[in-house]
């Protein structure tokens, strides 16, 4: 997912649900990506979180998602 860093660059997002340790897949997220994008398709930032939010029907809420990068920014809409 995309979220607008503080230079108002668009940046993409990854999400983890971590299902042990969350460092770990931490970690792991940020090796896969360095081993199989080019630098230029990498996220910005890799977050874990405990469950993606969905809506009734299943889908990812991803403006939950995207507020919750730009309010760690310290971005206020």
């Amino acid at each position: 997912m995309q979220a607008t860093d503080g230079e108002g660059f668009e940046r993409l997002a990854l999400f983890v649900i971590a299902r042990g340790g969350e460092a770990q897949a931490l970690a792991a997220a940020g090796r896969v990506c360095e081993e199989k994008l080019p630098r230029f398709k990498r996220p910005k930032w890799i977050r874990a979180v405990a469950e993606l939010p969905r809506t009734a029907t299943g889908k990812v809420q991803r403006f939950k998602l995207r507020e919750l990068i730009e309010r760690e920014l310290g971005k206020k809409d």
